[in-house]
């Protein structure tokens, strides 16, 4: 599943510009926004009810961050979401820090302007119940940040191999092909079962119709030659832009990552090879930490 990428020689001026790590915005929490990220000021409860007379969860070690669920206090506690555990914490030890926070450090612009974005549209979009969704996301968006895909500008037609190529190239048979903004690999799905998934997505479209939303959303409206050449496309083509609908995608890649990466761990989902994965998955712990500070920031900002 692993993306090659090449390293740039600015990455640590990246690091250290863009990704600095979070800092508070203010002391103590007073009318938070849902989803808004806040962190810890010395290790606390996160209990399961509005008071300390409720049992505890998880003790939040200091500097660790959640996502305001709530954001009307009760008895000054607040509801969180704690790495994937949703519970109460006293307001008093807690800031307001600014962004997206993962792992320690606020997200680009781009990754969470796409962050974001599947919150709002890939989390309804897929199957089952809510918190079901939620880990799903939670796990692919983990694979498509630490890949480095979320910083693109327009991820959706996204499509590389040995290097970034157009939206009606194909990869040379073999190859590792990774697309849209799930990261996933074409090789790893067949065409059919990826018709049959896009026709369970959206119940009562025709695989044409999602192929041509797809295009869409992607940029290419239905008077441009790309549209038609995607809705008509055939084949590897037609199995990649299948793939680069969000749902479609988040759908599959969530299949090789909790096997290959939650129950399993293959050596191409953790590594210090590149920026994004030196800091969302050097190795299979803090991995697993992230997917539930993600988890817990789209629990938060997801409808």
């Amino acid at each position: 599943m692993r993306r090659l990428r090449e390293l740039v020689a600015v990455a640590a001026l990246v690091a250290a510009a863009v990704l600095a790590p979070a800092q508070p915005a203010s002391a103590g929490l007073n009318n938070p926004a849902r989803g808004a990220t806040v962190k810890v000021i010395e290790g606390v409860h996160l209990r399961t009810g509005p008071g300390t007379s409720y049992s505890s969860i998880v003790v939040v070690p200091v500097g660790h961050t959640a996502t305001v669920l709530s954001p009307t206090p009760s008895n000054s506690f607040y509801q969180v979401n704690y790495q994937g555990s949703a519970g109460w914490t006293h307001g008093s030890y807690w800031n307001a820090v600014p962004g997206l926070v993962v792992n320690g450090y606020r997200i680009s612009a781009d990754e969470e302007k796409w962050v974001r974005w599947i919150a709002a549209n890939t989390v309804p979009r897929l199957t089952g119940t809510r918190p079901t969704r939620l880990v799903n996301a939670s796990r692919a968006t983990w694979w498509s940040l630490k890949e480095g895909v979320l910083e693109i500008d327009n991820v959706h037609p996204y499509s590389h191999c040995s290097r970034h190529i157009g939206p009606l190239e194909l990869c040379p048979s073999g190859q590792a092909w990774q697309v849209g903004i799930a990261g996933v690999q074409v090789p790893n799905w067949s065409l059919s079962e990826n018709e049959a998934l896009a026709l369970q997505l959206y119940p009562g479209w025709t695989v044409r119709q999602v192929l041509a939303h797809t295009a869409s959303y992607s940029g290419y409206s239905s008077s441009t030659s790309v549209h038609d050449a995607v809705v008509n496309s055939t084949g590897n083509l037609r199995n990649s832009w299948l793939l680069r609908n969000h749902g479609v995608g988040f759908t599959q890649v969530t299949k090789d990552v909790t096997r290959e990466c939650v129950s399993g761990s293959l050596y191409w989902c953790y590594g210090t090879g590149w920026l994004e994965s030196q800091l969302y998955a050097p190795n299979k712990p803090t991995a697993l930490r992230v997917i539930g500070e993600l988890n817990a920031i789209l629990d938060g900002i997801a409808p």
